[in-house]
């Protein structure tokens, strides 16, 4: 795995041996280079950075700016340098990946970019988990979403001075007459204004089926499909004594839908 890093160093020279020491190491591609802790963290909300090297040594502001680029959002993996150890009990204060102690060794950074290799998988295999819990969940409220609008999806019909509100899960079937539609439950029938070809549309596809030009019915309520012969069929329902025409046209449709 390839790091990405950026050198941040006042000094000219110091960026120079860096520069140096790091494109004797394998698996780096240095991708810029600043001047200051402040140009550094300008550098760092522009480019994809994996690591920042910082040399704090001797410049005020550069612990300051560290801290900043820790403090962003999605900050890259920070290591300070300096020639005092002292300053590595504040790099580490501040949540700094590494310090490294000058002057600098081609051993210590090589460990020190083997670490980041480590750090950079490990934080890619947690954003990989963290995106698949996230698609479980959403995918998890997506199908309660769903199956909650199919449960609680309500049909209004009219009659007798009232507007009854009826639960889709509770319609055995649907039956054209005449002018009006008849829809059966389970605890009575209720006629309304609505055309089957417009129930088609309102009620869950799901659930229910044309069987036949004059009914619709909820596959959910179907017990038994009897042969009626010459390639019709009879749909016996639960909790009603209708049997209902299947025409031989929807059979076929019926019989892919239940896979029989």
């Amino acid at each position: 795995m390839t790091i990405q890093v950026l050198i941040a160093a006042d000094q000219e020279r110091e960026r120079v041996v860096l520069r140096y020491l790091l494109e004797q190491l394998k698996a780096v591609e240095i991708v810029g280079e600043a001047g200051s802790g402040q140009e550094a963290l300008a550098f760092i909300q522009e480019h994809n950075i994996d690591l920042v090297i910082l040399d704090v040594n001797g410049a005020a502001r550069a612990m300051e700016a560290a801290a900043a680029i820790l403090d962003l959002h999605h900050p890259p993996l920070l290591a300070l340098l300096g020639s005092e150890a002292e300053l590595a009990v504040k790099a580490f204060d501040i949540g700094a990946f590494d310090f490294v102690l000058k002057p600098m060794e081609l051993k210590r950074l090589q460990k020190m970019l083997e670490r980041a290799q480590e750090r950079s998988l490990e934080q890619d295999h947690l954003k990989l988990l963290i995106q698949s819990q996230l698609k479980e969940k959403m995918n998890l409220l997506l199908d309660r979403y769903l199956q909650t609008e199919k449960t609680y999806q309500l049909l209004p019909v009219r009659g007798k001075g009232k507007i009854t509100l009826l639960r889709q899960q509770d319609i055995i079937y649907c039956e054209s007459q005449a002018r009006k539609t008849a829809v059966c439950t389970k605890t009575g029938s209720h006629l309304c204004n609505f055309t089957l070809n417009e129930l088609v549309d309102k009620l869950n596809q799901e659930s229910f089926f044309r069987a036949h030009p004059a009914y619709i019915v909820n596959l959910d309520y179907v017990k038994e499909i009897l042969n009626f012969g010459e390639g019709s069929y009879i749909l016996r329902m639960h909790y009603s004594e209708r049997d209902i025409i299947l025409s031989r046209s929807r059979s076929k449709l019926l019989r892919q839908r239940l896979g029989i």
